[in-house]
């Protein structure tokens, strides 16, 4: 039971008072509303044990009362039978305490006064004297038996009392003296019965206090208790959890991946030149800044079964269960999307973007890797620093091979801007194989950039850089004049996929450039596809839907690459004739699960119904290679049938197997 604020007050006020004094009403009715089915039980059952006793004393009549014992008897199993009736009665309809206090104390004076007034019929009137002193029982059992209210219990005890009293002074055939005697055995065993009914009364309503007293303060101290531990894992500023929070989930979570088998994801997520937001509008501007992140944050978080948290400053991290690194990035770049959406205008970043953004490093718990956060937040801040280092508002998932790669001494931006002139860009060759017949259909072109210290920049790290920067328009350009070059200088044989992004569909003549180059080297538009990434905002830029449609009537095949990662691929089927679609890699499973090959299965149906011819890349184990023969794969791609290669080496290659 939880005391309200007033009860809680009254007793207070009533510890502080005297014993001796008045019980306030309202604690006195709760009193007797505490338990008031238990009490409802005793009464009833306490009803069955007087009842029984009270008609076994019948036995006694017969052998005392022999004239009259025919009649005692009926009576004592009338009365007793009848209210045993009634308050079986009011068992079933519900009745209230009171009530059943009420026929029990009425039970009590009718069974005493009812078998008092019929036995002073009887002749044996020396016997009677004797017996009479047995009605003591009922004055002591309306005092003391079922817990009456004093009111109550004083009622029904003096009624029996006066009557035992009056009928042995006026109406029982004995002495005086005996009468006295007896009469005054009834009077002082009423006081007595009294003054313990009322002392066991105010003890009731003193432990009841005590008890209540000690519950509130139990409540209290839970309460308390609940509240610091609030206080001492919630970060005060935003309401998530802080640093020693996180760290107590994140070992509670561990703990069940590694019964269950499964990978626990950390998101290390910082604000973008935060402390520029800060020195430009002032603390207080950040501290709401902060807040309003937080709150987009836990939502997000409650929408993909996550746990987010405040580590520090304007750094927050996101836990939860993952499946693969692909999902680990969904997860992150999920976070990225929802703070951008906010669009808190941001004064001072110094690189073009006016609004609020945020950078996120992620890594996660692997078999033979790191299992304790620490270990996992290093990974997870390399990865971050690496999303800094690259441009900022971007998702980078740990990889030893890319960041462990030294890039602290260049400034990637500086060396996409330069990598033509230095000669860092180069271009390789994927084959592209016919599944069923094993022929080669064509190559992709993919971009290769070396770093000042001659290790290779992956793409996932610089392409979004050049993009975000504007290089990419120039090293695309590039790129596709090189791919022409090499295949009118080698023969290079079947169809050359190059890969372009949005910002290059969005430049002016994009296309009268493409035009221009094949034109110049001699070239047929049919011997050329231009990839567009499903991850690219393609269809919301109606320049680049424009290019895509000017590139379309030149003659140039037009691909739609990474399927199934992004959010315009169903509409880009919509929208754009495509003579091939890329299913991505992430669709393509290791060990073959039957949800996985159900997804794979799916997306390859979807497509051949809409009359597009598949490819799947990122093919690798011959295992792979026959469920994509299964499933009825047009095209494939990936390590197992080739990996990238420089044209000379392609050559070289094609020219051994005609030989």
């Amino acid at each position: 039971m939880q005391l309200s604020a007033d009860i809680a007050r009254k007793v207070v006020e009533a510890l502080s008072s005297p014993r001796t004094g008045l019980a306030d009403p309202k604690l006195l009715r709760l009193l007797f509303q505490h338990d008031a089915a238990q009490q409802r039980l005793v009464v009833r059952w306490g009803m069955w044990a007087a009842v029984l006793s009270y008609m076994a004393y019948g036995v006694f009549d017969w052998f005392l009362f022999p004239d009259i014992a025919d009649q005692l008897v009926f009576t004592r199993c009338a009365i007793g039978i009848s209210f045993l009736a009634v308050i079986e009665f009011g068992v079933r309809r519900g009745a209230s305490l009171a009530a059943m206090h009420l026929v029990a104390a009425a039970a009590i004076v009718v069974g005493a006064v009812g078998w008092l007034l019929l036995a002073l019929e009887t002749a044996h009137q020396q016997a009677l004297s004797h017996f009479v002193v047995f009605g003591i029982v009922f004055v002591l059992g309306a005092n003391l038996f079922f817990n009456f209210r004093f009111m109550l219990s004083a009622i029904s005890s003096t009624i029996i009392a006066v009557v035992f009293v009056a009928a042995t002074l006026h109406a029982l055939q004995i002495g005086l003296t005996a009468r006295i005697v007896i009469a005054a055995l009834f009077v002082n065993c009423l006081v007595f019965s009294l003054y313990l009914s009322w002392r066991l009364g105010v003890e009731r309503y003193w432990t009841f206090l005590e008890a209540l007293q000690a519950k509130s303060q139990a409540h209290a101290a839970v309460k308390k208790g609940d509240e610091l531990h609030r206080i001492a894992h919630t970060d005060p500023l935003t309401g998530l959890r802080n640093r020693r929070a996180i760290t107590s989930a994140f070992a509670e979570l561990h703990e069940e991946c590694v019964q269950n088998g499964d990978e626990l994801g950390v998101v290390l997520i910082d604000v973008d030149h935060f402390k520029r937001f800060n020195d430009r509008l002032g603390h207080q501007a950040g501290d709401d800044c902060l807040i309003r992140v937080a709150q987009t944050l836990e939502g997000a978080a409650e929408a993909n079964e996550s746990i987010v948290g405040r580590y520090g400053g304007e750094e927050f991290l996101v836990l939860r269960r993952v499946s693969g690194s692909d999902e680990l990035r969904d997860l992150a770049q999920e976070f990225c999307r929802v703070v951008e959406e906010l669009e808190i205008h941001h004064p001072d970043r110094g690189d073009g973007i006016d609004i609020v953004t945020i950078s996120a490093g992620a890594s996660q718990t692997l078999d033979g890797g790191a299992t304790e956060l620490q270990e996992v937040l290093q990974e997870a801040d390399r990865a971050l620093y690496i999303s800094k280092f690259t441009g900022r508002s971007r998702v980078t998932v740990y990889d030893p091979q890319i960041i462990d790669a030294d890039h602290s001494n260049e400034s990637l931006a500086g060396l996409l801007a330069h990598a033509i002139e230095k000669q860092c860009i180069s271009v390789v060759y994927q084959p592209i194989v016919q599944l069923g017949t094993g022929e080669v259909l064509g190559y992709e072109a993919l971009m290769r950039l070396k770093g000042s210290n001659g290790r290779l920049v992956k793409p996932d790290v610089f392409i979004p850089v050049a993009e975000q920067n504007g290089a990419i328009v120039e090293l695309g350009a590039w790129v596709f004049e090189q791919a022409c070059a090499d295949v009118a200088r080698y023969k290079l044989t079947g169809i050359v996929a190059v890969n372009i992004s949005a910002v290059q569909l969005k430049a002016p003549g994009f296309a009268l450039r493409v035009a221009e180059t094949l034109a110049r080297h001699g070239l047929a538009p049919r011997q050329f596809a231009l990839e567009l990434s499903e991850r690219g905002d393609i269809l919301g830029q109606s320049q680049a839907a424009q290019t895509v449609e000017q590139l379309r009537n030149l003659g140039v095949q037009i691909w739609l690459d990474d399927f199934g990662t992004g959010y315009a691929g169903i509409d880009c089927l919509r929208r754009f004739e495509l003579d091939i679609v890329k299913i991505d890699r992430s669709f393509l499973p290791e060990r073959q699960r039957a949800q996985d090959v159900r997804m794979l299965e799916g997306m390859i149906q979807l497509l051949r119904s809409l009359g597009r011819t598949v490819l799947v890349e990122g093919v690798e184990t011959e295992e792979q290679k026959a469920l994509l023969e299964k499933l009825g794969v047009d095209l494939i791609q990936g390590f197992l049938i080739g990996r990238p290669q420089p044209v000379g080496e392609i050559v070289g290659t094609e020219n051994s197997e005609v030989a």
